[in-house]
């Protein structure tokens, strides 16, 4: 599996200080995991939950005050990295 990221969650990544860069991508390997041996999300552990309105489709990550928005594209086999931002600036 294939992990894609969009140019704005990039961008969020590099300005993070190098611990919560580590708790983000450790996160997002965990899912990875997960989704490659099981085949399902490991929501206990991750706090993944689905979204609704206009990121419908979209699931979410809680990575402490950060949230990881992402899609799982079972055609292509890949993990979608939409967004990733602090908890106030990503839902507007």
């Amino acid at each position: 599996m294939k992990i894609r990221i969009s140019r704005s969650a990039n961008k969020f990544l590099e300005k993070l200080d190098a611990n919560s860069r580590k708790s983000v991508l450790t996160k997002i390997g965990i899912l990875k995991t997960c989704l490659e041996t099981q085949n399902v999300y490991p929501p206990e552990e991750l706090d993944i939950k689905k979204l609704k309105g206009e990121l419908k489709g979209f699931s979410r990550i809680r990575v402490g005050k950060m949230r990881v928005i992402f899609e799982i594209v079972k055609e292509t086999d890949e993990i979608f990295i939409y967004e990733i931002n602090f908890r106030g600036n990503i839902y507007v």
